[in-house]
């Protein structure tokens, strides 16, 4: 997998539930209590006033506040930004995210010291270093999780709705999870669908690679076995197999279709043997 298909791959997004706020809160909460405790950065009441604690505690309240709006705010009043959601999309959100945290912060201590230290030059050179280490941090933390959730994300990419886009500037919107295969017919395309428990046809004015480029991922289950086919490796067992040919075909019809040499190997790995 090379790093655009790497970047491209589906990603989910945080659902907006009373758990996940919960846990935005004792993160918040949390981090507040250990820099009173352990005073972190040089953060720590030297004047034993009480209301300087609050203050500290004023950071985590800032937390939680910053990552409702970025979290809950903002994609709730520009929905669109956040749809087809991927891994580089989220890389670079996330470090957004922890490049405001951090102005935020910066603005907040500077607010409470009266602005005594503060200097444009210093402030851009904050956010400067808390975007690098906000997108390496992003990328490890994110690449590691999708690592480890893979199998969860490939069935998030198979039910999700593409809007594919034909040469004419048609469009239509395909479930990967519905599809069987799509074949070429010269200028035409056939997709061999599910809906409701039946199987349909659609025929579009398009070529198979123009459809491959917006619906095929390394994480979808739409694989090519052909030149003239587009596969769904969720319905296709093994046929027959040998050094010069290899056939699959669609669990419970009769659809029989070829596998060309070069897509072979990959296409064995993932589907089963017939019995």
């Amino acid at each position: 997998m090379n790093l655009i298909s790497f970047l491209n791959t589906p990603f989910p997004r945080p659902a907006k539930s009373k758990k996940n706020l919960l846990w935005v809160f004792l993160v918040g909460l949390g981090g507040s209590i250990f820099i009173l405790l352990y005073n972190p950065f040089g953060i720590r009441n030297d004047t034993r006033v009480w209301y300087v604690d609050l203050v500290i505690l004023g950071i985590g309240a800032l937390f939680v506040l910053s990552v409702l709006f970025m979290e809950w705010f903002i994609p709730s009043v520009y929905p669109r930004l956040f749809r087809k959601w991927t891994l580089g999309k989220a890389l670079l959100w996330y470090a957004l995210l922890i490049v405001v945290l951090g102005a935020n912060n910066f603005l907040y201590k500077n607010i409470w010291g009266g602005f005594g230290e503060f200097t444009w030059h210093e402030f851009f050179l904050v956010l400067l270093r808390t975007l690098g280490v906000g997108i390496v941090v992003t990328f490890f933390v994110l690449g590691i999780w999708q690592y480890f959730n893979r199998n969860r994300i490939a069935k998030l990419s198979s039910r999700e709705t593409y809007r594919v886009t034909t040469q004419q500037g048609k469009t239509i919107d395909l479930n990967l999870n519905d599809i069987f295969y799509i074949s070429s017919d010269d200028n035409y395309v056939d997709v061999h669908y599910r809906s409701a428990d039946k199987r349909k046809k659609i025929v579009l004015r398009s070529s198979l690679k123009n459809i491959e480029s917006q619906i095929v991922n390394p994480l979808s289950p739409i694989s090519r076995c052909h030149r003239r086919y587009l596969i769904n490796t969720e319905y296709f067992i093994i046929e027959n197999s040998n050094l010069r040919s290899m056939t699959v075909t669609l669990r419970g019809y009769d659809d029989l279709l070829p596998v060309s040499k070069q897509y072979a190997r990959a296409i064995k790995k993932k589907l089963s043997t017939h019995p």
